[in-house]
């Protein structure tokens, strides 16, 4: 664990603890420079931890409600919790909301639940010896090596990854984490991955909304920039659109004719672009024009196969 964590660590601790924590007396117990405590405090905060100086206490604190501590929960209670929630909401809103302040009543404080376990949609879970392993070193952000396998091209890569955290989608867990590699945040489908090592090594957590993330998502497709999708649908099949909410942005509009009107704001366009497919002949894409062209390129590559 290299000193520069160890710090941080020390930073967070003291401020969730609510003892002294200055320029000054962090400068003394770490024994560094005014300047690297300025270097480390800022790192923090651009990390997304809410940490700044009370002038009335005299210290760095943490918003009211806020805390780093967690339940002491294992990793099958995490997971019921998870799924507890998910098949709760179907139930109604106030079952949810129960459920809610029995996980608070559980923490310290209310804000110290942070899971690191999203379920989408509900389903059979299937075991995965991977699961527990990766809960916990998200939870201890500690880093891991794997290696994957990529599902299209069958290449095997050897990663070093930042866990972030782990969903379930469309009957399939999968990783969200920051790939060294690939210098950027990348999803892995657990069962694509060959081997997988916890790492002596340990990384301070560049925080993401994880929600926010899931919920912009089409599938299991995160990465990419918001763009706004618009399709029609021929009157045969609006009903099967209109039947359930296929993504929380998901807006309508009857058309003359029958025809229905439906627009998604999603991040990037693959994971949407392949459920489009299920229902050609009867959408059509009106923007963005890149995804238009994209399906004709497609269609004619598809046709040509075919000839």
């Amino acid at each position: 664990m290299s000193f520069k964590f160890d710090s941080m660590m020390t930073i967070l601790n003291k401020v969730d603890g609510g003892e002294k924590a200055t320029v000054q007396s962090l400068r003394e117990e770490l024994g560094v420079s005014e300047r690297t405590v300025h270097r480390y405090l800022e790192t923090l905060q651009s990390s997304g931890y809410p940490l700044y100086f009370d002038r009335q206490r005299e210290r760095y604190v943490f918003p009211e409600g806020y805390a780093l501590k967690k339940p002491g929960l294992t990793f099958e209670e995490s997971l019921a919790l998870a799924l507890a929630k998910k098949m709760v909401g179907v139930l109604g809103e106030d079952l949810g909301k129960h459920l809610d302040r029995i996980r608070q009543k559980m923490a310290a404080r209310p804000m110290a639940v942070t899971p690191k376990i999203f379920v989408r949609e509900d389903g059979r879970v299937k075991g995965d010896d991977h699961l527990e392993v990766l809960n916990r070193a998200a939870l201890n952000f500690q880093r891991v090596e794997l290696t994957y396998q990529a599902l299209s091209s069958r290449k095997k890569t050897k990663r070093r990854v930042d866990p972030d955290y782990i969903f379930y989608q469309e009957g399939l867990w999968y990783l969200r984490g920051y790939c060294a590699l690939r210098e950027d945040f990348r999803t892995f489908a657990l069962d694509q991955i060959l081997s997988l090592k916890l790492l002596d090594d340990y990384f301070v957590p560049k925080r993401r909304p994880e929600e926010e993330e899931l919920m912009a998502s089409f599938g299991s497709f995160l990465d990419g920039e918001a763009v706004e999708v618009v399709l029609r649908f021929d009157p045969e099949i609006k009903g099967y659109i209109q039947r359930k909410k296929w993504h929380p942005s998901q807006q309508e509009k009857e058309l003359s004719g029958g025809r229905l009107e439906a627009r998604f704001r999603v991040n990037g366009l693959e994971g949407i672009r392949r459920w489009v497919y299920r229902w050609l002949p009867q959408v059509e894409v009106i923007a963005p024009a890149e995804l238009r062209e994209k399906m004709k390129e497609d269609l004619r590559r598809r046709w040509r196969n075919i000839g």
